[in-house]
């Protein structure tokens, strides 16, 4: 051929030659990455699944993270409930010998530590906590119940399930629970104006934006629900169901186990303290049992977890990541052909001046 407007072999050269940079471009991309997958265009359906298997993976080690937390919790309130049983013990081991005639006047010495004992389960109960939770004094997980007239003004701090009354008059709140012989009340001092009333003996303040006067008379109720929490430990998609642990309430405060108004300053006191033990111990391995099951529980979703995480992820790095070997094959393959069609290039560019040679 003669013709000098048109240089097809060259445009041929240049076109391969494109190509071949661009694929090339493609392979560097990969090959610094570590993917196979860097854009849509790459794989389209790839990053689609792959991307629901990476946000599926981060579920899954979240929620393993969730037990791991609900085991540490789980043996901190494990602790506490070995440690009232050990105070039980002891403190049947002092009943049974105020039970005894010979004791004679040792009855108060044994009383003594027998209340400090009572005193220590109540200490116990009401200070163990997880990030501020109280874990074995009925109140885990509790709620103020949004039916409530107060729902949207009141923060617990460890408050039990129930029925409160709050009432204002006269410059004074008070929160009431319980019924007879039975009931507690706080009262607060209330300035006029918006405040915040702290009832610490229940664990329940309460938030009034809008304000009193002084004179002002009002009565709300206060309802505290709640059984058990909830620990999500898995990532199936079951959220409100299978991928939860449920952990029931411990209460182990001394109204709950009975041990309220026992003494050893007599042999009938320390009978009836013994029964009243008796059935302390009875509840305090319910409590143990409980809080055994559900770390048991907890330790096996943990590994099954830890198990599907790591197949989740083998099979995201399936789908998106580079099989190194094989890019750094084709990286080559790619180079070469870069090279050889820049230097088919020349050549067709030198090609075409032959036809000078026509003209001479």
């Amino acid at each position: 051929m003669s013709r000098i407007q048109t240089n097809v072999a060259a445009n041929s050269a240049y076109r391969n030659l494109a190509v071949t940079s661009a694929a090339l471009e493609r392979q560097i991309t990969k090959l610094s990455s570590g993917y196979r997958i860097n854009r849509s265009g790459d794989d389209a359906a790839g990053m689609a699944i792959a991307n629901k298997l990476r946000a599926e993976s981060r579920s899954l080690q979240q929620a393993s993270r969730n037990a791991a937390q609900g085991i540490s919790m789980l043996q901190i309130a494990d602790g506490a409930v070995n440690t009232v049983s050990g105070i039980l013990d002891r403190m049947k081991e002092l009943a049974s010998a105020a039970n005894s005639a010979s004791i004679g006047t040792q009855l108060d010495k044994l009383d003594s530590e027998f209340q400090q004992l009572i005193s220590e389960i109540g200490r116990i109960a009401a200070t163990t906590k997880y990030q501020g939770s109280a874990l074995v004094n009925g109140t885990l997980g509790n709620t103020v119940d949004a039916a409530s007239t107060y729902s949207g003004q009141v923060t617990l701090t460890g408050a039990e399930a129930g029925t409160y009354t709050f009432a204002s008059a006269g410059g004074v709140a008070t929160l009431s629970f319980g019924a007879g012989a039975t009931l507690r009340t706080q009262a607060v001092s209330m300035p006029a104006g918006a405040g915040t009333y702290n009832f610490d003996t229940f664990g329940i303040t309460v938030t009034n934006s809008a304000g009193y006067g002084v004179n002002d008379v009002d009565t709300q109720t206060i309802v505290v629900t709640g059984t058990a929490v909830e620990f999500m430990v898995s990532s199936s998609g079951s959220y409100a169901s299978d991928d939860l642990v449920t952990l029931n309430q411990v209460n182990l405060t001394t109204s709950n186990l009975g041990l309220t108004g026992l003494s050893l300053l007599s042999s009938d006191n320390a009978q009836s303290a013994l029964s009243a033990i008796d059935s302390a111990i009875d509840k305090v391995n319910q409590a143990i049992g409980t809080i055994g099951a559900a770390q048991s529980r907890m330790e096996f979703a943990a590994a099954n977890v830890a198990t599907i995480t790591q197949n989740v992820i083998a099979a995201e790095s399936t789908i998106r990541d580079a099989d190194m070997a094989l890019e750094s094959a084709s990286f080559t393959k790619y180079q070469i052909l870069q090279q050889a069609g820049t230097a088919m290039l020349a050549q067709a560019n030198v090609s075409a001046q032959s036809v000078l040679d026509l003209l001479r």
